[in-house]
């Protein structure tokens, strides 16, 4: 490798955290505690490199609530470290590491035409030279749009991400081989059974455990080891329930930190959520499904689905080279994976079920006019992401439509979220939503 032998590779000095961080952003001051040098070690070492060889570059690439990402080069030969942030806590928690680590190799078997980066290495722990768990993973040359981008985009130049976005999506939350709901975990664990028998049943090597808290925060619990022993719940409710388990463990938490009707009105928001759980768990709108038996009606969802984060796009934005950040993904009933890109929804009041407007009401008023001409483009955006996942996956373009896959929708993201998830939504949980799920069991029992 004549093109790493120089003297400055030999007398090279690795910059330290807080000396990328300013070459960064002169004002990012946020610390993982890595220690480059080692970091650098262990990337050599991962493309069978001589120690002596110096970086061509080492930068921060990106960063943001959990992760921090270096890019480390050596020539033509690249990777990217993803460092979890020290804070939340549950970022570095190893069982959620060893999921997102499971989650790549499961998409790189069963989903070989969705571009992800292919994992090199990884620590689930900081017990290493580097003092931080990191994993290594491939470079993707793509880059993601960004808001000011999209906005001025043209309207074809929309329709042609969005029918990028809708493919990838189709693709992504194709059936998969599992009866259970909840995380990605290897089956490593299991003993009992050969390597040959492992890797010949349907899942090869892979088995879902109970759902990962998605999006920690402050007050998300450690992972007790034995979860990952534990097989996922096989019913909606039950991972439903699950989750509403931990927002109140953590409610009692922070309850003496709020007054008392503060407290009455979350215990209240729980209990009702804990009764749309479950009314809304009867009202699979798959489940006298004839078209694939009932272990297919299940689909991984990346969690994070947004083309100005995760999703990055060629340079002339005609093809998508790479999607990332699989952390939260979580394996879900089809009717709660059929989801919009952030972009066609972060004007909407449900994120995950917004409302269609195709005309603007007659009663708007002059000051609202702006926001209704962009609910409508929305609209059309996501009738247009709709139509292209027609194309891939009928069953699941349907599902987007469908009155009581609308109204699980709406369930799961309060169940999934705490109670600051709740705080848009008083309103409706208090006043509207036992009303509207007796409705709808209503209408489908009939």
């Amino acid at each position: 490798m004549p093109q790493f032998m120089s003297t400055q590779a030999l007398t090279y000095a690795a910059p330290s955290e807080e000396g990328l961080n300013s070459a960064y952003h002169e004002r990012y001051t946020g610390i993982c505690g890595v220690n480059i040098e080692h970091l650098l070690d262990a990337a050599r070492a991962v493309l069978q490199l001589p120690k002596a060889v110096a970086p061509t570059e080492i930068r921060i690439l990106a960063h943001g609530g959990y992760n921090k990402v270096f890019l480390i080069q050596f020539g033509a030969s690249a990777l990217v470290a993803r460092v979890p942030v020290p804070k939340p806590p549950a970022t570095r928690d190893p069982l959620r590491l060893k999921s997102q680590i499971a989650t790549l190799g499961f998409m790189s078997v069963y989903r070989p035409d969705v571009p992800i980066p292919r994992l090199f290495s990884a620590q689930l722990s900081g017990t290493n030279p580097a003092g931080v768990p990191y994993t290594f993973i491939e470079f993707c040359n793509g880059t993601p749009l960004t808001p000011p981008e999209w906005h001025d985009m043209s309207d074809a130049s929309k329709r042609i991400v969005v029918d990028l976005l809708a493919e990838q999506w189709a693709r992504t939350t194709a059936p998969v081989p599992f009866s259970a709901i909840g995380s990605i975990v290897a089956d490593s664990a299991d003993t009992s059974r050969s390597l040959w028998q492992r890797h010949s049943t349907p899942q090869r090597g892979f088995r879902i455990m109970p759902v990962i808290p998605q999006y920690p925060s402050a007050f998300t619990e450690l992972l007790d080891p034995s979860i990952e022993a534990r097989c996922g719940p096989t019913t909606l409710a039950e991972h439903w329930h699950y989750a509403l388990d931990a927002t109140r463990r953590a409610m009692v938490k922070k309850s003496p930190q709020w007054s008392d009707d503060g407290r009455r009105t979350f215990v209240r928001c729980a209990d009702i959520i804990r009764d749309l759980v479950n009314i809304a768990a009867s009202l699979d709108p798959l489940a006298n499904s004839t078209s694939r038996p009932a272990a297919s009606n299940l689909a991984l969802v990346h969690g994070d689905f947004a083309c100005w984060r995760n999703v990055l796009f060629s340079a002339d934005r005609t093809r998508i080279e790479g999607i990332i950040d699989w952390d939260d993904s979580v394996v879900v009933p089809r009717d709660i994976a059929a989801r919009y890109p952030e972009e066609l929804t972060n004007q909407a009041w449900w994120p995950a079920d917004p409302e269609d407007v195709f005309v603007i009401p007659p009663e708007v008023l002059p000051e609202d006019m702006f926001s209704c001409q962009i609910a409508m483009e929305h609209t059309q955006l996501r009738k247009r992401f709709r139509d292209t996942v027609q194309r891939f996956d009928p069953q699941l373009a349907m599902l987007y439509t469908d009155p009581r896959a609308r109204f699980r929708r709406r369930v799961d993201y309060l169940a999934m979220h705490d109670w600051r998830g709740w705080l848009s939504y008083i309103d409706w949980i208090l006043e509207k939503a036992m009303d509207e799920a007796y409705a709808l069991a209503g209408n489908w029992r009939a």
